[in-house]
């Protein structure tokens, strides 16, 4: 894999006197920069290390290594301009849309995040309980409970399936995706870069063809998982049928805005009542954008379809 072509980057290679140090100090020194500003860099997805991109601060720089710095984004920094777009909300439960870009938790220096937007509209000291996540760079849907005895029936709920998420996915590849179940354990291979491996956790995804625009090399599926482990969709995806669109991680060579991957559907029981509740979220039109005009059509009944069936 190598880092994505910008006319504006910057490439160094790393020089033998600052191999075995931190990334953050390195790129500090090579890139003429504050120790803080390098390390904001890295943390915003900014940084490529050896073609991969490292979000790690504290990554080591090997001796030789190509050092890539992106331009700033400043849309990374005031996404939506801080605001919170809440799907629902009641006592039990929020279900919020978390835009690309965005993390989901705050960066380990600090900085916006969906979590201190939710907390930002409750009272101070309100209880929030985190349930699950989504990349930085995907968007879609997310929840969190409101009370305790709520958010642990919620999360009983994912742990043994009987919550249902589903995904819209723009894969980049020359032929149409089949449908198909792929099953390959993962396991972390390097800090926050995942791999298949014998040895890893089982994970197990669901995809469904919806279009194919054979000229443009863009598929758009319907994806369900059976496990929820870190980058499954992203890592099954780029070994079965290929990388999702601006995945540099996992193998996309465009240098895109964003990761071609939303959180599209959320269904469970509340936990209150016990009532079946749906929510869907048809993609922004940042993540259409991705397709540069592909003739993709979503089909009316999307949110009814089952992967997995």
């Amino acid at each position: 894999m190598t880092a994505p072509y910008d006319a504006e980057a910057r490439d160094f290679a790393v020089p033998a006197d600052l191999a075995g140090k931190r990334l953050d100090l390195v790129l500090a020194i090579l890139a003429g920069m504050t120790r803080n500003e390098a390390r904001r860099a890295i943390e915003q997805g900014s940084v490529y290390l050896a073609g991969s991109r490292s979000q790690l601060a504290a990554t080591i720089a090997q001796a030789g290594q190509q050092l890539r710095l992106l331009p700033s984004n400043p849309d990374r920094t005031q996404i939506d301009e801080g605001q919170l777009r809440v799907v629902f909300r009641d006592e039990w439960l929020m279900v919020v849309e978390k835009p690309a870009g965005l993390p989901t938790q705050p960066p380990p220096r600090g900085g916006d995040a969906l979590s201190l937007r939710v907390r930002g509209v409750l009272e101070p000291r309100s209880y929030v309980g985190e349930l699950h996540r989504l990349d930085r760079d995907v968007s879609g849907l997310v929840m969190y409970g409101m009370r305790p005895d709520a958010t642990a029936n919620l999360a009983e709920q994912l742990r043994y399936h009987r919550a249902t998420r589903r995904y819209l996915g723009l894969v980049h590849t020359a032929i149409a995706v089949p449908r198909q179940t792929i099953n390959e354990p993962i396991r972390e291979i390097s800090p926050g870069r995942m791999g298949l491996h014998p040895a890893g956790m089982p994970a197990r995804t669901h995809v469904m063809p919806l279009d194919f625009a054979a000229e443009a090399r863009i598929a758009l599926v319907l994806l369900a998982l059976e496990t929820g482990r870190s980058h499954q969709i992203r890592l099954h995806l780029a070994w079965a049928a290929g990388a999702l669109l601006g995945d540099r991680q996992y193998g996309d060579t465009l240098s895109l805005p964003r990761i071609g991957l939303h959180a599209a559907m959320l269904r469970l029981r509340h936990p209150h009542d016990g009532q079946q509740c749906t929510w869907t979220l048809p993609p922004p039109p940042d993540f259409w954008a991705l397709a540069n005009g592909a003739p993709l059509q979503l089909p009316a009944d999307w949110a009814a379809l089952d992967p997995a069936r």
